[in-house]
């Protein structure tokens, strides 16, 4: 930790790694794929309100640059270990969330898998990339 320094990042994988998160999550939803059943499930159409656009999309990179913090905290310099750490991510943030959707919103299982399977794909990727791109 002592040799962290911001300077140090390569703002190149975390551009390339939050640009892949978003498209993983754009396929995912694919009316095919599962964005009819996401559409079926929640009753709504599959429509994000341009309002809010910004804020997502600026959420992924937030979510990238912290997964990036934190495989340089580990010293991961391979994209096994940062696929390790997106995963780890995933299972100590994503799902005890989405979780707490399944619990106290009630949403039916399939839709849980559904954000939790889009989720880890998602950072499965980035901390592959990040960890490769250091």
């Amino acid at each position: 930790m002592d040799n962290f320094h911001f300077q140090n990042l390569n703002f190149l994988a975390i551009f390339f790694a939050w640009f892949v998160h978003i498209v993983l999550g754009l396929i995912w939803f694919r009316p095919k794929l599962f964005g009819d059943q996401w559409s079926k499930l929640t009753g709504k159409e599959l429509k994000p309100d341009s309002k809010w656009i910004f804020f997502g999309i600026l959420g992924h990179l937030f979510m990238v640059f912290v997964l990036i913090l934190f495989i340089k905290i580990a010293d991961i310099q391979n994209g096994s270990g940062g696929l390790v750490i997106g995963l780890l991510a995933w299972i100590g943030f994503i799902v005890p969330l989405e979780t707490g959707e399944l619990v106290w919103e009630r949403i039916p299982f399939r839709l849980y898998l559904i954000r939790i399977g889009n989720q880890f794909i998602g950072l499965a990727a980035s901390g592959f990339i990040l960890g490769a791109l250091q």
